[in-house]
C-alpha cells in the first residue's frame, strides 16, 4: 500500500505560482540515484467542491518530466530517483499551485493534489434583436415627430377621432382642404409657393394613388404625418417634380 510522505505546498514569489497554503520552499531536484525506481502518483481536485479536474497539466520542475490528469483527475509518474522535487499544476480556471516533495529510494508517493478556482466575474452579454421593419419606421417616425416640422397623427390619436377614412381623419388639419364632389374626395394643401396644389401620398415608403387614398379605412393604420409644402416634407418623402405637399401613411403590415 503506497503512503503520502514529505509533501509540502510551495509558493514561488514573483512567478505567478498561487498556493492554497503552505509557506515559499526554493528547492531543486536532486541527483537521483543509479536505479530510478521512487514515484509520484495522485488525483487533482478542486479545492471548494472536491471534483477531480481533468486535463490539468502535472510538471516537475526543472526536469523535462510531465504529464496530464485524466478523466477522473488522476495521473502517474514512475521512475523517478530518490531526491527533492518541485511538482507543479496547470490547469484552466484555477490558480497555478505547487508542491514539495521529498522522495527517499523506492519511495511510492500517492496524494490528492487541492487547486483552487479563480474568482473570474465575467462581464454580462446582452443580447439585443435587431429591430424588424414596423419597429424601425416607428422610430423613424417618432424622430421626425420631434424635429417640429410637419403633423403628426399617432395610432391613439386615430383611435380617438373615431374616423372611418382617411378624409374624415384629415378634416379639420391646418393647412388641408378636402376637396369633394359627387362623394369622391381629394386632398389638397393651402400652404404651398404654388397655390391650393394636391397632396402626393405615401403608404408604407411607396408612393401612392391620390384618386383612392382620401377614402382608405383607418383599420390598420397607426400614424399619420402630413407635410404641407415640399419645404416641410423630407426628402425621402419628395418626388423629383414634386410642388406639393405630402401625406405619409404607415400600417403595421407594412410593404
Amino acid at each position: 500500500m503506497t503512503r503520502i510522505a514529505h509533501i509540502l505546498p510551495v509558493a514561488a514569489l514573483g512567478l505567478g505560482i498561487v498556493v492554497s497554503r503552505g509557506v515559499p520552499v526554493q528547492a531543486q531536484a536532486q541527483a537521483h540515484a543509479a536505479t530510478p525506481t521512487a514515484g509520484i502518483s495522485g488525483q487533482v481536485v478542486n479545492q471548494q467542491s472536491r471534483t477531480p479536474v481533468s486535463g490539468a497539466s502535472v510538471n516537475l520542475i526543472g526536469t523535462h518530466l510531465r504529464t496530464a490528469t485524466d478523466s477522473v483527475g488522476r495521473f502517474s509518474q514512475a521512475s523517478l530517483g530518490a531526491g527533492t522535487y518541485i511538482l507543479e499544476v496547470r490547469a484552466i480556471g484555477y490558480g497555478v499551485t505547487s508542491w514539495v516533495l521529498r522522495l527517499a529510494e523506492g519511495e511510492m508517493v500517492d496524494y490528492v493534489f487541492e487547486v483552487e478556482p479563480l474568482g473570474v466575474d465575467l462581464e454580462p452579454v446582452v443580447v439585443e434583436a435587431q429591430p424588424g421593419y414596423f419597429q424601425r419606421r416607428m422610430r423613424e417616425f417618432e424622430e421626425r415627430r420631434r424635429s417640429g416640422r410637419g403633423i403628426f397623427i399617432t395610432h391613439d390619436q386615430i383611435e380617438a377621432s373615431h374616423a372611418a377614412t382617411m378624409a374624415d381623419l384629415l378634416r379639420g388639419v391646418p393647412g388641408v382642404r378636402l376637396n369633394c364632389r359627387s362623394g369622391v374626395c381629394s386632398v389638397q394643401m393651402t400652404r404651398t409657393a404654388h397655390g391650393v396644389c394636391v397632396a402626393d401620398w405615401v403608404v408604407d415608403g411607396v408612393p401612392a394613388s391620390m384618386s383612392s387614398t382620401p377614402h382608405l379605412p383607418v383599420v390598420g393604420i397607426v400614424a399619420v404625418e402630413i407635410y404641407r409644402s415640399p419645404s416641410e416634407a423630407p426628402a425621402e418623402f419628395l418626388k423629383a417634380d414634386s410642388q406639393c405637399g405630402v401625406i405619409a401613411i404607415w400600417t403595421k403590415s407594412g410593404p
